[in-house]
């Protein structure tokens, strides 16, 4: 599913984002060069389950026609990492697993989304689709605060997923998105589709046979895409698998609490 492309040269790293990914210029099979950052094990909270969780919610991204960046396994090369010059770069590659997860990156025509930008009628069956996604996979990382969307006029890429798929046992009174009371959250953690959701009128239809479509076979093709050098994220993984088939198959429960908290 997920493209590997080998890092040639290491360009710069983004000193603001919490996990410090780098901007690497990749080659693909076909001898192709394009710009890729990339997540490293050692910058992220949980390490390859980190990366891991970008996988999963990657995949199931594209699956439901969410608009994220293209995504790459990025192979770091011995050499590469032990020639780094700038030495921050360099410990991150050195002390990470050599296998990275890289997002395209798609330029300077996007910017961040602000508390300023609006939902466009174009963009509201994306930011219901984002909402649920969200709500599905207990991100509650896209927020007012720091919303992990760029935008360019109605266009949207959605980024940073590897705080999705929390351990439920670290969730104070977690419920499966089905049940009521929820998503509560999605009210309380200021969701930067929240407030506009609440005053349009929304179709469910598409978003029901989307997720009807993402079958278990496709969830073990998920699994597969996790490369063997993050075999300690498996569990997770599974974890994160089986949230989303139970989501899938109460899927009207899901909606149900969705309308309940954009009441």
């Amino acid at each position: 599913m997920l493209e590997r492309v080998t890092a040639d040269e290491a360009i710069q790293q983004s000193k603001t984002s919490r996990t410090k990914p780098v901007l690497m210029r990749c080659e693909t099979g076909a001898d192709t060069l394009l710009e890729v950052y990339c997540k490293f094990s050692r910058g992220c909270d949980d390490g390859v389950r980190s990366l891991a969780r970008e996988v999963v919610a990657a995949s199931l991204a594209v699956d439901l026609g969410l608009p994220v960046p293209a995504t790459y396994l990025v192979e770091i090369p011995p050499e590469l990492a032990a020639g780094v010059v700038d030495v921050d770069i360099a410990r991150l590659l050195q002390a990470s697993s050599p296998v990275a997860f890289g997002s395209e990156n798609v330029g300077n025509q996007f910017h961040t989304w602000t508390s300023g930008n609006k939902v466009s009628d174009a963009m509201v069956s994306l930011a219901l689709c984002t909402l649920i996604f969200d709500a599905v996979i207990d991100n509650y990382d896209r927020r007012v605060a720091n919303p992990n969307c760029l935008v360019a006029g109605d266009r949207v890429r959605l980024i940073d997923h590897e705080l999705g798929f929390p351990p439920t046992a670290t969730i104070v009174g977690w419920k499966p998105p089905w049940q009521p009371d929820s998503l509560r959250w999605l009210r309380k953690g200021e969701h930067i589709f929240y407030r506009q959701l609440r005053k349009r009128r929304l179709d469910f239809r598409p978003l029901q046979a989307a997720w009807s479509k993402v079958s278990n076979d496709r969830l073990l093709e998920y699994r597969d895409a996790v490369p063997s050098e993050w075999v300690d994220a498996l569990p997770m993984v599974d974890d994160a698998l089986d949230r989303i088939r139970t989501a899938r198959d109460n899927f009207s429960g899901v909606i149900a609490e969705i309308r309940r908290v954009l009441q």
